[in-house]
């Protein structure tokens, strides 16, 4: 039962995230269809779920931090961030540039997610319950996404305005491919990992003693 439990909670958690990814690359197509806004907050409800799946498991062997208080809720964190932003950018001026409120969001949009992604990926090892090297499949993936932010910074500060226009594509590239790996990367790991796992051990006969 444990093994299907475990099964079970890492593919429903790894096909979430994988529809995450690649809907999530197909937005700016269907941006020119229609309107984006409902597709966005839907799927940061199905991330959100997939990711307190992966936190919480459907039994505590499922779960990649053995439900560990500091790993559940640091995966409920980076869960359910996205959503969250989503919402409060709803409450934000039309303008970014206006208020103080919407330059605190901003700060927050990196700090919060990259705390909770780092102290969330370093619970994942210490428990254990992910096969070696894979537990450290979700630090990679913080480390992509930070990676790609420095990136753009150093563009940023080192070019001049009308020079940083010709880095746009490489930056969104980049962006993207952290982006896609972090969710539709770590899915279809999540699902790889499910269908190699050990079956449990039945004891079929036992000699009389």
């Amino acid at each position: 039962m444990t093994r299907r439990q475990r099964q079970r909670t890492w593919v429903i958690g790894g096909i979430g995230l994988i529809v995450c990814g690649v809907v999530g690359i197909l937005l700016p197509t269907l941006n020119t269809v229609t309107g984006t806004a409902g597709i966005s907050a839907v799927l940061d409800v199905v991330y959100a779920t997939s990711v307190i799946l992966f936190a919480v498991g459907l039994s505590q062997e499922a779960s990649i931090v053995a439900r560990k208080p500091l790993g559940v809720i640091a995966l409920a964190v980076v869960g359910l961030w996205p959503l969250t932003l989503f919402l409060l950018t709803r409450l934000t001026p039309e303008n970014p540039a206006e208020g103080v409120g919407a330059t605190v969001l901003g700060y927050l949009a990196i700090l919060v997610p990259t705390g909770a992604g780092l102290v969330a990926a370093m619970q994942v090892v210490r428990a254990k319950v992910v096969a070696n090297p894979w537990r450290w499949a979700p630090l990679w993936a913080l480390g992509g996404h930070v990676g790609a932010w420095v990136i753009a910074q150093l563009v940023f500060v080192s070019q001049d305005a009308g020079e940083i226009q010709s880095f746009a594509p490489l930056l969104q590239m980049l962006a993207t491919l952290a982006g896609f790996a972090g969710t539709a990367g770590l899915g279809v790991l999540a699902i790889v990992l499910a269908a190699k796992q050990r079956p449990e051990t039945t004891e079929i006969y036992s000699s009389s003693t």
